[in-house]
């Protein structure tokens, strides 16, 4: 069965990342998958540095990739796609949509006819009136656990494509820990492991707990009407529910991490105990095999 994936422009970010991982979990099932990458709705043009890297290795595991190149879309039974510019352009097979977000209008899909509406979080799966809700799936072969975080944190990770906060860095630099960040990169996976806990959200704190670490959700970008800042905290086994239900954003318990001090508490709440269950609460609930199964089922439920 062929199946196309349309991603919408050449920014570097997770969904390019869900993009490869389910593609490579597909095709490990006998599906042949095909990448088409249409940036001609970026505006800004933006071309982030990485993302010749990012197109390099999603080769390895697609069939095709388009790039800015003429698509039959006739040979597709199904085409995944996550802007709703793209919607009208699909002109054969099932069209399924995956909302990654809810406050862009690139992803309100309410009033759009596709076969299947699938939400990424129990939020845009309710607030889009989704048909599926199928988390973002982490390769646990690709993100695995190398070693043991310290007892005691020596070097923390921000994984973040919006830089680094002045009161993060200062935190972390008062309680001896040293910060270092990556904003794109497409190996991350083999550098994680060098650090004792990941500062993150979305996909960036899925791929660090699939690693083993201990994560602290923490979005520096956006802040909720009131000023507050996104962050939910330590990622827990008792929380991690709620903090799922909205994607793993900050925007659940946003916690004020505003000042040094405020930080410096919150970082100071460091288990590094929480790597061991961060691992398996992915390996239960985030693994491209499930997100596999899932997608199955909505292929089959469409036939």
């Amino acid at each position: 069965m062929n199946i196309l994936i349309v991603l919408s422009n050449n920014v570097f970010t997770g969904v390019n990342t869900w993009a490869y991982t389910l593609t490579k979990e597909l095709n490990s099932r006998g599906y042949v998958v095909d990448i088409e990458i249409d940036d001609g709705y970026n505006e800004s043009n933006f071309f982030v540095k990485g993302y010749e890297e990012f197109t390099d290795k999603i080769k390895k595991v697609c069939n095709n990739i388009f790039i800015r190149d003429f698509v039959d879309y006739s040979n597709y039974k199904f085409s995944i796609i996550s802007n709703n510019l793209h919607i009208n352009k699909i002109t054969h097979g099932k069209k399924l949509f995956v909302v990654h977000g809810t406050e862009l209008p690139s992803f309100d899909v309410r009033g759009y006819d596709v076969d299947c509406k699938i939400g990424t979080s129990k939020t845009n799966y309710e607030y889009m009136k989704c048909d599926e809700l199928i988390h973002n799936g982490i390769d646990l072969e690709q993100f695995t656990t190398k070693n043991i975080p310290n007892k005691k944190p020596k070097k923390a990770l921000l994984l973040s494509r919006y830089g680094t906060p002045h009161h993060l860095y200062y935190a972390c630099k008062v309680l001896g820990i040293e910060l270092d960040s990556f904003m794109f990169d497409n190996y991350v996976e083999d550098k994680i492991g060098n650090y004792d806990f990941v500062v993150s959200h979305g996909r960036g704190a899925y791929e660090s707990m699939a690693s083993g670490r201990p994560v602290l959700v923490y979005n520096s970008f956006f802040k909720d009407a009131d000023g507050k800042t996104l962050c939910d905290g330590w990622i827990k086994e008792n929380n991690f529910r709620q903090i799922l239900d909205r994607n793993t954003s900050g925007w659940t318990f946003r916690h004020d991490v505003s000042s040094v001090e405020k930080f410096k508490k919150m970082i100071s709440k460091y288990n590094h105990t929480d790597g061991e269950r961060n691992r398996r609460l992915v390996s239960n609930m985030l693994s491209s095999k499930v997100m596999g199964d899932k997608f199955e089922k909505v292929f089959n439920g469409l036939k």
